[in-house]
């Protein structure tokens, strides 16, 4: 991996150098390899090296800024180059008690029309319930889930497509893809 390692920051080199928006692969030997591959196996290599390097350079990152917000904490803000480093101690809320949040918006609300409104305010207009959690509340109620999923959500589909990764070694891993041997496909 070690070859492909220096092939990956080559590439990422040369290409983050170039002033165009247009994303050329094809600067380096490895890149134009890669541009014109289907080998899915040489994609697959290059894929995980360069998690390999990304991963890495995210912890170099981390680290960095772990060091820096300890001296900016220390000896106040700094400016370098056009950016400007402050320290801000992070923190996210948690909620103490679900059961008596949900409680309180519920007796605070003097009808169906302010719950709704206020269940609004507090999920957020792009709130999309847990698929488990809906499902189990149409089954409570002796509803197909489907059709309460069909009633309530809609899928947007991307333009682009993603690819996905199922490891596995997980337990959850599906009994399909922990069958499948290495190069071997699933026929849909």
């Amino acid at each position: 991996m070690g070859n492909k390692i220096d092939q990956i920051l080559e590439l990422t080199k040369e290409v983050s150098a170039q002033d165009s928006n247009e994303l050329d692969l094809t600067v380096t030997k490895f890149g134009e390899e890669l541009t014109n591959t289907d080998d899915l196996e040489f994609l697959w290599t290059a894929r995980s090296t360069t998690n390999v390097v990304k991963n890495t350079s995210s912890n170099i990152k981390t680290f960095s800024d772990v060091k820096m917000a300890k001296n900016i904490e220390g000896n106040g803000a700094v400016r370098l180059g056009d950016e400007v480093f402050v320290f801000n101690k992070s923190y996210t809320w948690k909620v103490h008690d679900l059961k008596n949040l949900i409680k309180w918006i519920i007796e605070k609300s003097s009808d169906d029309e302010e719950l709704t409104e206020s269940l609004i305010a507090i999920m957020g207009q792009n709130f999309v319930p847990k698929l488990k959690g809906l499902d189990a509340v149409a089954s409570n109620k002796e509803q197909n889930t489907e059709m309460i999923r069909d009633t309530f959500l809609y899928k947007e589909w991307k333009d682009t497509p993603e690819l996905k990764t199922i490891n596995v070694n997980n337990n959850s891993a599906p009994m399909w893809a922990k069958d499948l041997k290495h190069k071997e496909r699933r026929i849909k």
